[in-house]
């Protein structure tokens, strides 16, 4: 395959396993390590080039690292940013804060992959087959940022954390979010199991800061670190009061530490989460590294990552959220409760194996009426399924397969007057954001054909 463009290096990236896609093809053998360090010593190491913080946990990943990658760019670094999984392109995944996607240099680097490849797969570490997508995209973030000379990378695993792809870094120090129940066939299926997972990234002697834990994640992480020496701080611990307040515009945040005089920062980021996300990444940076007030009031204002309590319209009022989870659903609905008084409309889509029952449960009361779609084509979905779980709970909910017809069905019934929420999926996130951008797109066409004929169509 030529590659000439990042659209044919994500082609091409796309031609091996890709474990999001097809979940149904995880093994044991696809769950490891060695493949991953064999990949990244054929590129020299480029996961030492520069400093990281790896982030681990269930929920709040994405804008954890978001928020402290957007302190450090804010104070002076050039600052990487790994994430999963992306909302519309892969160029999300891979970010260098402030400077524009190079195009040129990803097609070098997956040339040169291409190239050292059939020789890899005569290696060891190959014997076992080639390397998924996960891998290949982990290791031209490595790559990338050490050719745009990053001082520090702020990198997301991928799934769970001992064996994630991601966990080749040596970092400055761990963030661990909250852990909960989520991939139960791949991670464990008890909160302890999954949590020695997450808590894999703790290495000998690296300090790990912990959001507010469930007390048995929290058992496992503190014996994890104490095994390997690792000063682990819980958030609740040092945070001795925390209070904060979503608008339309944005999210008030105030808090103390323990040592320390009381801070209010104005966060870009929506939802009351979010302010323990913050809170966590404050007193992290604040322990590790020299940075000033300023870098922080600025990093959290600017802070911004597509599908977490997205504004994506003011007329109709349209919210964007990629909860899938329950306790995820939980969180986002407290914040939109606090925003829209009001109960609105929902359209929800959720690809196969989540716990659409439990989100049904919590959701359904909540809206007026609901809207059940297909969260595009990324991922297998069953529809009609998702339909009767929150048809049980809210007699006013129809099924449209259709997204594209469903959110137009939406928008239609929101008008001006009504708050219209789309959330239970990235892959439904993204669907949406491209809809609402032809909308928009299709709405400027007419206007300008309008204006060249004086107003006459």
């Amino acid at each position: 395959m030529e590659i000439r463009t990042s659209a044919d290096v994500f082609a091409y990236l796309e031609s091996f396993t890709n474990l999001e896609k097809s979940p149904a093809l995880f093994n044991q053998r696809s769950y490891r390590l060695n493949r991953m360090q064999a990949l990244l010593s054929a590129f020299d190491d480029p996961h030492l080039a520069c400093r990281v913080i790896h982030v681990a946990g269930t929920k709040g990943k994405g804008s954890t690292a978001i928020l402290a990658a957007s302190v450090l760019a804010a104070s002076g670094e050039r600052t990487g940013l790994y994430t999963s999984p992306h909302v519309e392109s892969y160029w999300e995944r891979i970010a260098v804060l402030g400077r524009d996607p190079d195009e040129e240099l990803l097609v070098t680097l997956t040339r040169n992959l291409q190239r050292l490849l059939p020789a890899l797969a005569r290696e060891p570490a190959f014997a076992d087959g080639p390397p998924n997508t996960f891998e290949l995209l982990t290791l031209l973030g490595f790559a990338y940022f050490r050719e745009q000379r990053c001082c520090s990378a702020v990198i997301e695993t991928g799934l769970g954390g001992r064996l994630d792809a991601t966990n080749v870094v040596r970092p400055d120090f761990c963030l661990i979010t909250p852990v909960e129940l989520e991939h139960t066939e791949i991670l464990g299926e008890t909160i302890e199991e999954i949590a020695a997972e997450k808590g894999g990234i703790i290495k000998p002697g690296v300090p790990v800061f912990s959001a507010a834990q469930d007390p048995r994640a929290e058992a496992v992480l503190q014996r994890l670190a104490a095994d390997r020496g690792s000063p682990i701080t819980f958030l609740p611990r040092e945070c001795l009061r925390l209070r904060s307040r979503t608008t339309l515009s944005g999210t008030n945040l105030r808090f103390r530490l323990r040592e320390g005089a009381g801070k209010h920062f104005r966060l870009g980021l929506l939802g009351d989460f979010q302010a323990e996300n913050a809170a966590l990444v404050y007193l992290a940076l604040k322990k590790s590294r020299e940075i000033k007030p300023a870098a922080f009031r600025a990093g959290f204002r600017t802070a911004r990552l597509p599908g977490r309590m997205e504004i994506l319209s003011h007329s109709p009022l349209i919210l964007l959220d990629g909860a899938h989870t329950p306790q995820s659903v939980r969180r986002l609905l407290h914040s939109y409760r606090a925003l829209f008084p009001r109960r609105g409309l929902l359209v929800f889509g959720a690809v196969a194996g989540k716990k659409t029952r439990e989100m049904a449960v919590l959701l359904a009361p909540a809206f007026r009426r609901v809207i059940i779609t297909t969260p595009g084509t990324f991922k297998p979905s069953e529809p009609a399924e998702v339909y009767m779980h929150f048809k049980e709970l809210n007699p006013d909910t129809v099924l449209i397969p259709d997204t594209a017809a469903a959110y137009r069905q939406a928008k239609a019934e929101a008008g001006t007057a009504e708050p219209l929420l789309v959330t239970g999926s990235f892959y439904l996130a993204g669907e949406i954001r491209k809809l609402e951008r032809a909308s928009l797109a299709s709405r400027a066409t007419r206007a300008n054909r309008q204006s060249d004929t004086g107003g006459v169509s």
